[in-house]
């Protein structure tokens, strides 16, 4: 994922002062800064383009705070950061003690004052920064930035504002608003199927595309498993009222991997099966319970539910109603096979 050039000024006109001078940009590098006294702000795209680094002078003074953007693979904020220069390891950043989300959830700036100056006495001599991370769905990240220009950026915003560029100090944000509370769930959910998931999806399917005419109305059913897995369901085909969703497990931890789910489906006129698609699926997260349900019309119909258990769906019940009732509930449908009551 790529930054857009106008990503280093969001929230910029809320922090200047209102008889604030015009604004004033620039592009240093890899960098863009954006100035508007009292306020400067400058971003650097990662190595991999999923981060942005960050830097800020919100204050009247020589504080100068240092930043992390993680759109396009937010960090977990209930997690330490691990900062490296040059590969040697100068500290972590603790959860709330050491950085903290401001402005947006994925965007963190480090609240330690050690360590945001012992990045900005680097500047000149380490030629490289590392911000190693475990994002929300509990991958790792190594965040790479190019600091060659670090000092040349740091030199320009305290021209604009009339501060001597060889006088910085390390500091925490100051003046911003702290970022809207969200759960995990909603993080994971806000980014989406991963690429190489999607990629792997129409691979080895034969589904439609989650973007063709016929799905781009339906969206996928993400959630979350585990501190290490994902559940995504992505819809496949669409008919009669019915949409069908292929289940993958996305697993972060020591055994990871991508992980496609079958399940068993009972036909009254076939018996049981086993199926890589369901229909209509639902994931409650609280109880962790997927529930597939599939209408034939005129009240007929097939319910499924299964318990995400450690590394695998357990099945809890199957109901198929092959004869039509008209506006029964599908959990009241007959029962084909249940698990026994713990």
């Amino acid at each position: 994922m790529r930054f857009p050039s106008f990503f280093a000024v969001a929230g910029l006109v809320a922090l200047a002062s209102p008889l604030a001078a015009e604004t004033v940009e620039t592009r240093i590098a890899g960098w863009n800064a954006v100035c508007e006294a009292p306020v400067c702000r400058a971003s650097l795209a990662s190595a991999s383009g999923e981060q942005a680094l960050l830097i800020g002078r919100f204050e009247i003074g020589d504080g100068i705070a240092v930043g992390l953007a993680t759109p396009g693979a937010a960090a977990d904020r209930e997690r330490p950061m691990t900062v490296r220069l040059d590969g040697r390891r100068i500290g972590d950043a603790e959860p709330r003690s050491g950085y903290r989300p401001f402005e947006k959830p994925e965007t963190f700036w480090i609240t330690d004052p050690r360590l945001v100056e012992a990045i900005l006495a680097a500047r000149g001599t380490a030629k490289t920064l590392r911000i190693e991370y475990i994002d929300v769905i509990g991958a790792p990240h190594d965040a790479d930035f190019d600091l060659t220009d670090l000092s040349k950026v740091i030199a320009w915003t305290g021209e604009r504002l009339g501060r001597p560029a060889d006088k910085v100090v390390g500091t925490a944000p100051k003046g911003l608003l702290a970022a809207p509370e969200i759960g995990r769930s909603e993080l994971v959910a806000k980014l989406g199927i991963p690429p190489r998931l999607a990629k792997k999806h129409m691979t080895v399917s034969e589904c439609e595309a989650p973007d063709s005419p016929l799905l781009r109305a339906f969206k996928p059913v993400i959630g979350v498993l585990s501190s290490t897995a994902t559940l995504y369901a992505i819809p496949c085909t669409a008919s009669a009222g019915n949409v069908s969703f292929r289940l993958w497990v996305l697993e972060n931890g020591e055994i990871g991997g991508l992980t496609p789910q079958y399940f068993a489906t009972f036909d009254p006129a076939y018996g049981w099966r086993g199926s890589d698609l369901l229909h209509n699926v639902a994931y409650d997260e609280k109880t962790q319970r997927l529930t597939s349900t599939f209408r034939a019309g005129g009240g007929c119909g097939a319910r499924g539910v299964w318990h995400w258990k450690k590394w695998t769906f357990e099945m809890l019940e199957t109901r198929v109603a092959s004869t039509c009732v008209e506006g029964k509930d599908p959990a009241d449908w007959p029962v084909v096979w249940q698990s026994p009551a713990p």
